[in-house]
């Protein structure tokens, strides 16, 4: 939408004047602004402030009729980035943060995001109608989005852009397919999480998403899980780790040496897909890695393993 360059916040000011900012945000809708910036423009905080001058100033002197401002969620979101003397402005197709649907009414403790989850399933290969199993699936954000994927035919991009704004703009005569896939007669996709509070919020967020007819949630510990599911599948999940859950390592060794002794045991020839940021609990899984894909999660250095489960005998 605008790169150029700034010094400062005046320069960010005057320079984010000039985009006609009616011909996007109309009158009775709101906007948010999204800025992570540094160097020239150091402070995100006051960058923020002075886009958003900027903006209703533009629309002030046109005699426009002013927008709505929402924090968190809105009909837009305008993104300003900023790096050494340059920045940027965008639209985003969404008007909440990408690493959000809209279905998620509760998170547990530590929650996985829906990006993350995208990126864990891609990782471990899992196809639509293949068994897919979270034993640890906290407020179930991993298999709500392995739902919508089989739901939308793939098309989970279709779940944002049908309701954006911006979107419809720019692609007027764009017209979605409406089909969607019935549920399956039986499923294949199966959520434990020792917490039932945990359980119920995964419900609840399932119904939100549309999908709670194609997920079987129900307590229990990974512990104790037993293979019903046959002998193919794939296990994806975010087990809890020291910081992210503000436990130390040492209470988690153990857990992750049992996990992976009833996996060998219970699973073999599965494929086992995991999210973690305490790369020396993997070793306690007992399991040789087969890839791996580094990220940040929640600020936080980890990242996506995947392994071929092999008998423990």
């Amino acid at each position: 939408m605008l790169q150029e360059k700034a010094e400062n916040y005046d320069e960010l000011y005057a320079n984010a004047k000039s985009i006609p900012w009616e011909k996007w945000i109309e009158p009775h809708q709101t906007f948010r602004i999204d800025a992570q910036t540094k160097d020239s423009l150091k402070n995100s905080q006051f960058a923020v402030h002075k886009l958003k001058d900027s903006i209703l100033d533009s629309l002030r002197e046109r005699k426009v009729k002013l927008p709505g401002i929402e924090k968190k969620v809105s009909d837009i979101t305008v993104v300003l980035r900023s790096f050494l003397d340059k920045f940027s402005i965008e639209l985003s197709f969404t008007g909440e943060s990408i690493a959000r649907r809209g279905y998620r009414l509760e998170a547990g403790l530590a929650p996985v995001r829906e990006p993350i989850a995208q990126a864990m399933l891609a990782v471990s290969d899992w196809k639509i109608g293949d068994t897919l199993v979270d034993p640890m699936c906290g407020s179930g954000t991993i298999l709500i989005e392995a739902a919508l994927v089989s739901k939308l035919n793939g098309e989970i991009n279709r779940y944002i852009l049908d309701e954006s704004p911006i979107f419809h703009k720019l692609f007027p005569d764009y017209e979605f397919s409406k089909a969607v896939s019935p549920p399956p007669e039986k499923k294949t996709l199966f959520g434990f999480d020792i917490d039932p509070e945990a359980i119920r919020i995964a419900k609840e967020n399932a119904y939100e998403a549309g999908v709670e007819d194609w997920i079987h949630f129900e307590s229990g510990d990974v512990l104790n899980l037993k293979n019903t599911f046959g002998e193919a599948g794939h296990l994806v999940t975010n087990p809890p780790y020291g910081e992210r859950i503000g436990k130390p390592i040492e209470n988690l060794r153990e857990m992750y040496f049992q996990m992976g002794r009833v996996f060998k045991n219970e699973f073999p020839g599965w494929k086992l897909t995991v999210l973690c940021g305490e790369f020396a609990l993997l070793g306690k899984l007992g399991m040789k890695e087969h890839s791996h894909l580094p990220l940040k999660h929640a600020n936080l250095k980890a990242k996506i393993v995947n392994y071929q489960i092999r008998s423990a005998t």
